[in-house]
């Protein structure tokens, strides 16, 4: 859940929560709180802001059934849980994403495409669960997934909207992210239809699904910051995330605790393209994108050793990726999708 707007002591109040959930060395339960984000407002009149956000804390999911439990069966894109007792579609209808919580794939959220009253077909992104060392057994529990509408609302919550062609003239905010057809699209709020829109599709998009482990970009035209609280589930342990070798994905900080560009992990894929192997240059490797410290939006490759950006010589490893943020991933590779593996950065 997502609100908009709130005041200073309410956003200090959130943040002494957070703090109170992560900070605890023992817990019988799902810590819950409530974190706060900002989406920066443009500074000057025309010129955008971009803030690379992403969606933090987990909602669990309260569908009819089975939430949790143990895997009976899987093929390479669907999971059997043979007492499940699911109504049909009532999964792929609902955002909803399986986190797999033991096993090779311990940490790994996938959304549903289609379910039966046993089974759930996931969007694996042309990989296999069998490949990937999933076996019968492994743990899971059912996650919601945020869409669009539900992630920032409507002009009434603070997003500039309008017509088509003020979207096009630059005249509304926009974001950017990743389609579940893998396609990067630019949506809008279209006042005329009251609706999530973009551009080349009539139909309302508002229900475009926003992975818990996926990154957006938001550009705002308007020139005051939105404030974005989220309440939900403290994760609870480590992230796996299936990174694609070609291609621009978006992948979320997931975890509400400040990192880096380094604490991803990316240079430790085993296909990635650093200016360490050869033949590949800063124009060639695979390249990260984010804002660094003074809100540009930068691009950064891997020497071997550090992160770079070109023009500078300076290591920025430590170029920080803040709660509620995101990075965009280049890829220039083939091949299936890589799983990345980020460690709890807390104890619970």
């Amino acid at each position: 859940m997502k609100i908009h707007s709130f005041s200073l002591a309410t956003l200090l109040a959130s943040s002494v929560l957070l703090t109170n959930a992560i900070g605890q060395t023992t817990s019988t339960t799902n810590p819950v709180g409530f974190v706060t984000t900002t989406i920066a407002g443009s500074t000057s009149p025309g010129v955008p802001a971009n803030t690379p956000i992403s969606p933090v804390l987990l909602a669990l999911s309260d569908v009819t059934g089975t939430t949790s439990g143990q895997l009976t069966d899987l093929t390479a894109t669907v999971i059997t849980v043979s007492s499940a007792g699911w109504v049909e579609s009532e999964l792929s209808n609902s955002q909803g994403y399986v986190l797999f919580k033991s096993g090779a794939l311990s940490g790994l959220i996938l959304r549903v495409t289609a379910n039966t009253s046993t089974t759930a077909t996931l969007d694996t992104l042309g990989a296999s669960l069998v490949a990937l060392g999933a076996v019968a057994g492994d743990s899971f529990q059912l996650v919601q997934g945020d869409t669009l509408l539900s992630m920032f609302g409507t002009p009434a919550n603070g997003v500039v909207g309008g017509t088509q062609s003020q979207f096009q003239s630059f005249q509304t905010d926009r974001v950017t992210t990743r389609d579940t057809s893998g396609v990067v699209r630019t949506y809008y709020y279209n006042t005329d239809a009251n609706q999530w829109r973009r551009l080349g599709s009539p139909s309302n998009q508002g229900s475009v699904p926003i992975s818990p482990t996926s990154g957006l970009v938001y550009t705002r035209i308007g020139t005051s910051a939105i404030k974005q609280v989220t309440t939900g589930n403290v994760p609870f342990s480590g992230v796996k995330f299936l990174i694609p070798t070609s291609g621009q994905t978006y992948v979320a900080r997931f975890f509400p605790t400040d990192g880096t560009i380094s604490s991803f992990g990316f240079h430790n894929l085993p296909g990635w393209k650093g200016t360490n192997k050869p033949g590949v240059t800063a124009n060639t490797a695979d390249t990260i994108l984010t804002t660094d410290i003074n809100g540009v939006i930068r691009r950064y490759f891997w020497t071997g050793t550090q992160w770079r950006r070109s023009g500078s010589n300076t290591d920025q490893s430590n170029v920080p990726v803040p709660i509620g943020g995101s990075v965009s991933v280049f890829r220039t590779g083939s091949g299936p999708a890589e799983l990345l593996n980020l460690a709890l950065p807390y104890t619970l």
